[in-house]
């Protein structure tokens, strides 16, 4: 595993920064294997860089595949929806993206465990997996809480310490009390390069645990993504990085 450490000036810095990875990142893809399949989050401190991402001319969107790292059991108009998030800041623009490349997490559902298996489901047909065989996304985009949580994997949370599923539900560990759906950390720690977006003086200390700390798994699920034959790009702002002592980079 290798790992990159890339401090933005500020939030617009970050934007850019952000929407140059997710757009070299898939064309390198598609490039070297012929698609792109990409797990993408929610946040809005991803907004601007998927409109970016979503408005470059570089891609061919008919090549990408987009599936969902985490999201909320509600309907696509619910405020704290992620596909809604993605959907209004990144797929909208994405001219030609075929709207069978797109696999939401479905919402219609019985129960979030329902939906989760089903989600599984989804994700082993794509990739044509065996039963005990983990998909390998070409890149994924995530976030981190200042509680060192990760897509909805949440610390001191049952769905950190899965490791023979490919989703799970999960309960919420913070507003809005939703119950979540989840990818589990070997999924993640299949993914060939993962960039985490974070930023703010709420995360500078988190950061440093994570990045130069021993955290265990259920004390910070963000600390235990290290996908072995893959890379990890940390990429933040000056006030979440502040308290970093490891060398660090300043661009892309």
């Amino acid at each position: 595993m290798s790992k990159r450490v890339i401090v933005a000036d500020g939030a617009d810095q970050l934007s850019v920064l952000a929407g140059r990875i997710l757009i070299e990142e898939t064309s390198r893809a598609i490039d070297r294997r012929g698609r792109a399949v990409v797990l993408v989050s929610g946040g809005t401190s991803v907004w601007k860089a998927y409109e970016a991402y979503g408005r470059s001319d570089l891609i061919d969107w008919t090549k990408v595949f987009f599936f969902w790292g985490d999201d909320r059991f509600v309907e696509p108009e619910n405020p704290y929806s992620n596909y809604a998030l993605v959907r209004d800041s990144l797929l909208t623009f994405a001219k030609g993206l075929p709207v069978e490349n797109v696999f939401s997490i479905n919402y219609k559902a019985d129960t979030p465990g329902q939906c989760a298996e089903q989600y599984s489901r989804t994700i082993q047909q794509f990739f044509n997996l065996g039963d005990d065989e983990w998909p390998t996304f070409d890149l994924a985009q995530v976030g981190m809480g200042a509680d060192g949580h990760t897509a909805s994997l949440f610390p001191h949370t049952p769905a950190v310490l899965v490791d023979d599923k490919l989703a799970v539900m999960n309960h919420a560990g913070l507003r809005p009390w939703v119950d979540r759906i989840t990818l589990t950390l070997p999924v993640f720690n299949h993914v060939r390069t993962v960039l985490f977006i974070t930023s703010g003086s709420s995360k500078t200390q988190t950061l440093k645990n994570v990045l130069e700390g021993s955290p265990t798994v259920e004390e910070m699920p963000a600390a235990h993504i290290n996908p072995a034959d893959g890379t990890v790009i940390w990429l933040a702002d000056k006030a979440a990085a502040a308290e970093l002592t490891i060398p660090i980079e300043t661009g892309y």
